[in-house]
Formats: C-alpha cells, sequence, structure tokens
C-alpha cells in the first residue's frame, strides 16, 4: 500500500512563491523520492588556433554564465576575454554573438574595418542545460536578483537567475527538482514550475561527511564517492535512496523538509513551520 503526501509550501523571504513537494512512503516505511542529480555539469570547451598565428583560443560554454572566450598567446597567458560582461573587443578583434543564447557564435579577426569576421560555433550543451521554453514569470528574490522561470513542457520547467543584470545561475528542473546555491541563497525549481527560496540555513563548503539534524530533527547522512558529494536523507516518512551532486546540485524533499545539495558538498535545509536553521553534524 503506498500513501502520498502533498503539501504546499510557502515560500521564506518571496512573496507569491510556492513549491509543491510530494512524498510517497510504503507500508515499510520506506521513502522514495523523485529527485535526482543531473548528470552534467553543464559546461562545454573547446580549443581553436587564433588568427594570429602561434596563439590560441579557449571557447567555454555555460548554463550558469553563459558564453566566453579568451585570447591566449603563445605562452598561455591571457590577451584579453569577452563574454556576458563584454561581448567585443575590436583592439584585439574578438566578439560573441548570442552570448546568452542557445546557439552563440565567437568571431575572431586581425584586422578591423571590412575585414571579415572568421566564425566558430561554441560547443553545444546538453538539452538540459540549454534554455529554452516560454517565459512564464519572473521573481525578485532580492534588490540585485531576478529568477526567469520557463515552461518547456508539461513536468519541465527550467529558470535563469540574474544578479545586477548578469546571468549567474541556471537550473533544469525535468521531472525532478532542480536548485541553485549561490552567495547565502538557495533556490529550488520544482518540475511543475514551482519554487521555494531562502537565505543561510546550510553549511559551509566542503563539510564533513557524516550525520546531520535539520530543524525538525530529521537527518540527512552526507557521503562521498569518487570526489562527489551525495545525501540520503531520513524523516517519519522513512529513508530516502542517496542522490548525488554530480556536476549539478540535487534536491530531497517530502511534505515538509526540503534538502539541497551543491556540488561542493554545501548541504541547505528549509523546513516548513521551524525557523531556519543550519544543518548540525552528529558525527560520522
Amino acid at each position: 500500500m503506498r500513501i502520498a503526501l502533498r503539501t504546499t509550501l510557502a515560500a521564506v523571504a518571496l512573496v507569491g512563491t510556492v513549491t509543491a513537494s510530494v512524498a510517497t512512503a510504503t507500508a515499510a516505511g520506506a521513502a522514495t523520492t523523485t529527485a535526482t542529480s543531473a548528470s552534467s555539469s553543464c559546461v562545454a570547451t573547446k580549443t581553436i588556433p587564433s588568427v594570429f598565428g602561434g596563439w590560441k583560443v579557449k571557447l567555454v560554454n555555460r548554463a550558469d554564465s553563459g558564453a566566453s572566450a579568451k585570447l591566449l598567446d603563445e605562452k598561455g597567458r591571457v590577451v584579453s576575454t569577452v563574454d556576458q560582461s563584454r561581448t567585443v573587443d575590436p583592439a584585439v578583434g574578438l566578439r560573441i554573438t548570442g552570448v546568452l543564447s542557445a546557439k552563440p557564435v565567437f568571431g575572431q579577426r586581425s584586422q578591423g574595418g571590412s575585414t571579415p569576421w572568421k566564425t566558430t560555433a561554441f560547443p553545444a550543451l546538453t538539452a538540459d542545460c540549454t534554455q529554452r521554453g516560454t517565459p512564464v514569470s519572473t521573481q525578485r528574490l532580492d534588490s540585485r536578483t531576478t529568477a526567469q522561470v520557463f515552461k518547456v513542457s508539461a513536468g519541465h520547467y527550467q529558470a535563469r537567475v540574474f544578479q545586477s543584470g548578469k546571468l549567474v545561475r541556471f537550473i533544469d528542473a525535468h521531472g525532478r527538482s532542480g536548485a541553485a546555491l549561490f552567495g547565502s541563497r538557495t533556490l529550488v525549481l520544482n518540475p511543475d514550475g514551482t519554487t521555494v527560496t531562502w537565505t543561510g540555513a546550510k553549511t559551509a563548503a566542503n563539510p564533513r561527511t557524516g550525520r546531520y539534524r535539520l530543524a525538525n530533527g530529521a537527518v540527512v547522512k552526507l557521503v562521498k564517492s569518487a570526489g562527489v558529494y551525495g545525501a540520503r536523507l531520513t524523516t517519519g516518512h522513512g529513508t530516502f535512496p542517496v542522490t548525488y551532486a554530480n556536476g549539478r546540485p540535487s534536491v530531497q524533499q517530502d511534505d515538509v523538509t526540503l534538502i539541497a545539495l551543491g556540488t561542493d558538498g554545501t548541504l541547505s535545509a528549509y523546513v516548513y513551520g521551524k525557523p531556519l536553521k543550519a544543518p548540525v553534524y552528529l558525527g560520522a
């Protein structure tokens, strides 16, 4: 017999933003979760020859910050960089077209004026790392930070987080929740497009592995395998499987407990109806 539990959680510090979380418990008390970690770090790189003999250009395409290109001299020293902050450097003939688009293009030339640009497509990101879909909302997280939410299809939403006008995080929630941890803030996006966000209530980066107690008494076991952090949540509904933050943050949640695990091991927790409190280390 399976008992489905569903509760709508009010967001912290963001009026009008909610999250719907679901846990399923078996008669034996074991719990399962729809959250799994993404397998991609959402970064693609490629190095190409420069139009200046002996030099190279390193192209990087990141879901979290868009496209960037670095001009490197023969000793590997950075001569110039173009990215979302500066898409054109006319002094050395570099430019990026569509820096935050799904298909950015790099251009270079050795002279100005009417000299044609030599173009190269940036390496493509995987589908779950590429922003697409229809904008459905823009949420203000604080005075400098906003989140744009996009609907790709039923059960598939994405979000882009901007600080001071610059893209800083990308979240994909396709059949499972996704998250972004940046500064003191955590933002979770659910596959139905709802969100929950809070500040604080998390460990430092690269914490000790072992057991952590949350504000409601739930326990998280933090593990590390082959350099990748994973978390296993135990609540009154049972124990969830371990989910790993393999390249992207992972999320686990039941009807009142929500945890987000960053790739650096940062463990962030929100418990409905309880004051925000960082996870407390209990031991190995």
